[in-house]
């Protein structure tokens, strides 16, 4: 059940702790799967949270759950912005960072290399995306959520927000919770 995957692979993102999560939804029938997410799109949006197919595969789909207001924030830090361009990320507006988000992730799939400041639009801080694409993911200080070249203390303790907003919510709904009750409305 999608909602089900969303609450339990999302539950910072509901929960209005972090910016977005990427999350695979594999499914048995295209159009109701395509369905299932037009219709939790439209109701999650209501609460400041939205839905966004990045790659669609044979049976499964990567998503991208967010809240649009972070991202616009998270987008429009310098370190972001720079990054982003050198990217070619040249559109100011959410819609379009997305679909070059989109391109850059189905390109990859075709042997190009995949997009590491994805980063960005997951609440991974700026500077520690930077390092890692100039590191190649190598010489971190520590590892959680995203690899850590900066603030470790900080990091941790996101770290344990994280773990424990999903165990929480993962709790909560298998006691019957659903989407609309666990998230945030912003």
């Amino acid at each position: 059940m999608l909602e089900k995957l969303i609450i339990e692979n999302c539950a910072p993102t509901l929960a209005n702790l972090k910016t977005g999560e990427i999350v695979n939804y594999k499914f048995k029938k295209y159009q109701k799967a395509k369905d299932d997410i037009y219709r939790l799109n439209r109701k999650m949006q209501l609460k400041g949270v939205s839905i966004e197919i990045l790659a669609e595969r044979e049976k499964s789909f990567l998503l991208y759950v967010y809240r649009g207001k972070r991202l616009i924030c998270d987008l429009s830090c310098p370190i972001a912005k720079k990054l982003l361009e050198m990217q070619g990320y040249f559109s100011e507006d959410i819609t379009g960072a997305i679909n070059r988000l989109r391109v850059r992730i189905n390109c990859s799939r075709s042997g190009n290399k995949f997009p590491h400041e994805i980063g960005l639009f997951l609440s991974y801080p700026p500077q520690d995306v930077k390092e890692f694409i100039e590191n190649q993911g190598k010489n971190c200080r520590s590892c959680g959520y995203w690899k850590v070249y900066g603030e470790e203390k900080e990091a941790a303790l996101m770290f344990a927000k994280f773990d424990k907003c999903r165990a929480v919510y993962k709790k909560m709904c298998s006691e019957g919770a659903g989407i609309n009750k666990l998230t945030v409305a912003c």
